[in-house]
């Protein structure tokens, strides 16, 4: 910083500067049960559950067939359940975003919604395996031929009077009586006479909507001729059929999306990713498809449907105009003419797509609140992969221009909290600073919004200090600045406008700082704010790790 000694020692200036450097850093402390301890109770109520119904569907010997491979596979299904019931909730925006705007979302581990789901698909796909592995082990131990039970070639419901109901079956002599009736084309005039005294012996006991029995199916009545011929066929038509097939053809897509989720082909490949993420949606059908009773997916798949319904039809803009506009070697602007009737908020961000790019992928940018002329969409983004590398070379690097974008929202994000908050620390990595803006713009229309508040800004790139000249410019807004700029070049200086307003205190270092002496710092002058984190994950982890010792509320921007 070439000329950076003169302008600190300038005494007549206006703005409080301090020039710091890193002091050396601290040992690293284990503090992991900081970071995590809001989300441990929920993570124990989920595991215990998962326990529970593991058990639940472990000791279910329903028959003498009943092995240790039909126990792990049945009580792998019943976690599966479980887990498909939570797995959308995290990554269901409408719902994630009503949740971060209210007050219960400090109740609530949101912000590791995402690392929830990620989890929960490794949990299910081991769930998945365990689950159709066992049940595939156990066909291979019944009378039948492997092959023939796999593709359903005997009857659903002889196959389940051999199996699952054969504890309720008194003779054998009645399955074979059945099996011959469904061998005989299942004629009318004989069910009366043989079959159905079979049924109100040995299956309407837990087959009616009177029966007590603990596994009672009362959505499967055997008490009429034509109730009896609908679980008695075999082969494509058949139930036993339907659930094989669907269940092998789920557990296929589960390690398709687990496959394409992992970390090297969602960084590399994200338009693939995001493709092949939409079998979920497939996943959900099959699921309806495959499991025999609905009470325990009815819920998650109704929100589900809501939830793509609201992205896809009611809450998408399409062919927008634009303009891509060149900033620096790093980010460019995305400006958007904003359609009538989408509101910029606080703390929220939308999904925006560029058919022109040729890949219809969507990416996730923050708002940057209210701007003059107020009927534009401002967007920053970094060139960081694929996606952002093609929307630069449409501006070649140093020029503008005009394309149609599609985009979705706006959805809540965690920083959407901050105007239910006091005192605000807002820790910002590069780009990271786009939500905030927002936030610094909010602040000099409604200065009385919070008592005080400290923006924490590492960056690299110095050309973008002028996006904080209109707040550092104006007295209509007083606050605390920390400004790291770690330019490897020797030579710039800093701009004249950081010293116009005395209502600033104003701190600029030259290399990234140390967290535990700054959020110390911090923390003696204001007790416990809210400290939001916008940047990269080596960044987040430490600002958390320090911040949540400190006690303070800790908010990361993720979507």
């Amino acid at each position: 910083m070439g000329q950076n000694s003169s302008l600190m020692n300038d005494t007549s200036s206006s703005a409080s500067l301090l020039l710091t450097s890193e002091p050396p850093r601290s040992l690293k402390r284990s503090l992991a049960q900081y970071q995590y301890w809001t989300s441990l109770p929920w993570l124990m109520a989920l595991a215990a559950a998962a326990s529970w119904q593991f058990w639940l569907g472990y000791t279910h010997n329903s028959n003498e067939t009943t092995n240790i491979f039909l126990q792990y596979g049945r009580g792998f299904s019943y976690v599966l359940l479980l887990g498909l019931c939570v797995m959308w909730l995290p990554v269901m925006r409408h719902s994630l975003g009503a949740l971060w705007r209210s007050r219960i979302a400090n109740w609530l581990p949101l912000e590791y919604a995402r690392n929830l789901h990620r989890w929960l698909g490794h949990v299910l796909l081991v769930s998945a395996l365990i689950h159709g592995g066992g049940y595939l082990l156990y066909f291979d131990t019944l009378d039948t031929p492997f092959l023939d039970t796999l593709f359903a070639e005997e009857a659903d419901l002889v196959h389940a009077m051999n199996t699952t109901m054969y504890e309720f079956v008194t003779e054998d002599e009645s399955i074979e009586v059945v099996d011959l009736w469904i061998k005989d084309g299942m004629p009318a005039d004989s069910f009366q006479e043989l079959i159905r005294p079979i049924m109100v012996e040995d299956c309407t006991k837990c087959h009616s909507a009177s029966s007590t029995m603990t596994y009672a199916i009362p959505t499967l009545p055997l008490s009429s001729y034509e109730q009896v011929v609908d679980l008695s066929h075999s082969g494509w038509r058949s139930r036993q059929f339907r659930i094989n097939m669907t269940g092998l053809t789920m557990l296929t897509i589960f390690i398709v999306l687990w496959v394409s989720s992992l970390a090297i082909i969602r960084r590399r490949h994200h338009h693939i990713f995001q493709h092949l993420h939409r079998l979920g949606y497939l996943l959900a059908i099959l699921a309806l498809l495959h499991i025999p009773r609905y009470n325990w997916l009815a819920v998650p798949c109704f929100v589900l449907a809501l939830e793509f319904i609201l992205s896809h039809y009611f809450r998408i803009h399409r062919h927008c105009s634009a303009v891509v506009e060149y900033v620096s070697e790093t980010v460019l602007t995305v400006t958007i003419k904003r359609p009538k009737g989408f509101k910029i908020e606080l703390g929220h961000y939308l999904q925006l797509r560029i058919p022109k790019l040729k890949r219809y992928e969507w990416h996730d940018f923050s708002l940057t609140g209210v701007r003059q002329p107020s009927d534009v969409i401002v967007l920053k983004i970094k060139a960081q992969g694929d996606w952002s590398d093609a929307l630069f070379d449409l501006v070649n690097y140093g020029r503008t221009a005009s394309i149609e974008v599609d985009f979705r929202g706006p959805f809540a994000s965690p920083a959407a909290r901050a105007l239910n908050e006091d005192c605000w620390v807002m820790v910002a990595g590069g780009i990271g600073i786009t939500p905030f803006l927002g936030f610094l713009h909010h602040l000099i229309l409604h200065p009385k919004q919070v008592s005080n508040f400290h923006l924490i800004w590492v960056l690299r790139d110095y050309t973008l200090l002028h996006w904080l000249e209109p707040f550092l410019t104006t007295s209509m807004l007083s606050g605390n600045f920390h400004l790291y700029v770690t330019e490897d070049e020797d030579d710039f200086a800093l701009p004249e406008w950081l010293y116009l307003n005395n209502q600033h205190q104003v701190s600029i270092g030259n290399q990234r700082p140390d967290w535990e002496i700054l959020l110390n710092q911090i923390s003696n002058r204001i007790k416990k704010p809210h400290c939001f984190i916008c940047g990269p994950d080596k960044m987040t982890d430490a600002v958390s790790r320090v911040g949540r010792r400190l006690g303070w509320q800790v908010s990361v921007e993720q979507f």
